[in-house]
């Protein structure tokens, strides 16, 4: 006699979404970028350059402004945002890690300080990310290379963060790219 233990997922109604850059719609066409595979109850993280994030569903008929959108993709709890943005009045850049800890689909959330010129000018959900930043110009350009992880801590999403470096229109910033896995089926467990 056979009895039902418990039923799990499927994986098989899995179905895969790209984010369309150019026209900025989500799609199961193959068009733009590849989010992954997603589930009935998964949902999307967008994070907009205007300091707020937004959790959404897969509804294929929502459209995003492409000028605005800086990150989008599967939605994990667990995953650490990392921001870095210009505190204008202080004329410096801060920089946070975060989780998020709201669950409310369809609304924006704003995660950086308010202020006139606020911006958000970078984020990224790898868990260790390295910031490459340079400053100064021609002989003068002088780069560092900060592992995150190391120098701030993970704080609530209203947090202001902690300081990163002064303003200049000389700074320049970037996540150090890392080489890509030689696993094929790297998303196989996604």
């Amino acid at each position: 006699m056979v009895k039902f233990k418990e039923a799990g997922k499927s994986t098989l109604d899995a179905k895969k979404l790209w984010f369309d850059n150019k026209f900025g719609r989500l799609n199961a066409d193959e068009k733009g970028e590849y989010l992954g595979k997603f589930d009935a109850e998964d949902r999307l993280l967008v994070v907009f350059n205007d300091g707020n994030y937004e959790i959404t569903d897969q509804e294929l008929t929502q459209r995003f402004d492409v000028e605005k959108v800086i990150l989008i993709e599967k939605f994990r709890p667990a995953k650490v945002v990392t921001a870095v943005y210009l505190d204008n009045e202080k004329v410096q850049y801060n920089i946070k890690r975060f989780k998020i800890e709201t669950t409310t689909l369809h609304n924006k959330f704003f995660f950086i300080k308010e202020g006139k010129d606020n911006r958000l000018e970078m984020v990224t959900t790898d868990e260790e990310p390295l910031l490459v930043v340079r400053t100064g110009r021609g002989q003068l350009v002088r780069s560092a290379k900060f592992k995150v992880k190391n120098m701030v801590e993970v704080m609530g999403w209203k947090a202001v963060g902690a300081k990163l470096a002064d303003y200049s229109k000389s700074v320049e910033m970037e996540w150090e790219k890392k080489p890509e896995s030689d696993n094929p089926q790297g998303d196989l467990f996604e």
